[in-house]
C-alpha cells in the first residue's frame, strides 16, 4: 500500500505529536523524505512471499560454540 504525501506528513505529524518531538521546519522535508523512503522499503518486505521452510525471527536455536580455529 503506497502512501500518499498526504498520509506521509498527516503521519510524521501524528507521530511527532505523540512523543513530543519539535520537527524543525528545515528538518521536516528530510524527515519526510526519509519517512517515505522507509514505507516504500516496507511495501517491498511485506510483498515477499514466505514458503513453509521460511521460519519466524522470532524463534531462537542456541547453537554449540566452536573451538579455536586451528
Amino acid at each position: 500500500m503506497a502512501l500518499t504525501p498526504q498520509q506521509v506528513e498527516a503521519l510524521v505529524n501524528a507521530n511527532a505529536a505523540a512523543l513530543e518531538l519539535h520537527l524543525a521546519a528545515e528538518h521536516k522535508p528530510g524527515v519526510l523524505a526519509f519517512f517515505a523512503l522507509a514505507a516504500g522499503m516496507a511495501d517491498l518486505v511485506m510483498g515477499q512471499k514466505l514458503g513453509v521452510e521460511d521460519e519466524s525471527g522470532s524463534v531462537f536455536e542456541p547453537v554449540a560454540p566452536r573451538g579455536p580455529a586451528a
